[in-house]
């Protein structure tokens, strides 16, 4: 069948419309050459100096986190063992990491040295600075693996140690929900004791029941076992 239809100078207003503008466009680009070629240049200087400046700062960080690295693993040996180290070298230690997060606020190495800046403030029963430590580095969204629940364990101890026991239950809870393997027990066993000492030894009692049946620590079952019989 022949086909008689014919295009309309109608059905050729929208082409017609792209082909006159594309060719305006060129026409002033040959008029306006030097014009055109400085703007483009100055874009692309722009959009250089853009990387350029988010791949310095990258590196910045990187290497920020590179030089703190013996910071965390010093404080972590006098942590383990205080009674070995001196006062001086944890001062020391808990100025090169409050400099640290002054001068990094977001980097991800931020959130190691506050949880150890909250544990060195706790060694020295300062609780009110190690909550706010514990806070600021759940805060910055940045926990990964095991320290999901090292800093809300540290957050628990230092509100128990300072006696809001409602807000530590509930810090409690938060660790047995971030903790991998037998940590979940010890999480669980703060949880129990707040609760205990805010009056609730039924809520107390249903836990310590709970770790005899489920922990896969010896340890951490047998001081349920324990604390269940003086319960009863």
């Amino acid at each position: 069948m022949t086909d008689n239809s014919k295009l309309t100078r109608k059905d050729l207003k929208g082409p017609d419309e792209f082909l006159s503008a594309f060719s305006q466009a060129v026409a002033w680009f040959r008029q306006n050459r030097s014009q055109a070629l400085a703007a483009v240049a100055a874009v692309v200087l722009v959009v250089a100096a853009v990387s350029g400046t988010r791949t310095y700062f990258s590196w910045q960080e990187a290497k920020a986190t590179q030089d703190l690295w013996p910071h965390l693993n010093r404080a972590r040996e006098i942590l383990q063992s205080p009674g070995k180290a001196d006062d001086e070298k944890l001062v020391n230690i808990e100025q090169f990491l409050s400099s640290y997060v002054n001068l990094h606020p977001k980097n991800d190495g931020t959130v190691f040295a506050r949880y150890y800046l909250g544990s060195i403030a706790f060694t020295r029963h300062n609780f009110d600075v190690s909550i706010a430590q514990f806070k600021a580095a759940l805060a910055l969204g940045k926990d990964r693996g095991v320290m999901r629940f090292l800093i809300r364990q540290g957050l628990a101890q230092a509100l128990e140690s300072k006696g809001d026991y409602a807000a530590a239950t509930s810090a409690y809870h938060d660790a047995s929900t971030a903790a991998i393997g037998d940590l979940k027990g010890q999480a669980r066993l703060g949880e129990a004791r707040t609760l205990s000492l805010l009056g609730k030894g039924s809520e107390a009692a249903a836990i310590y029941r709970e770790i005899v049946a489920s922990s896969p620590d010896p340890a951490t079952k047998e001081l349920a076992e324990t604390k269940l019989a003086r319960m009863q």
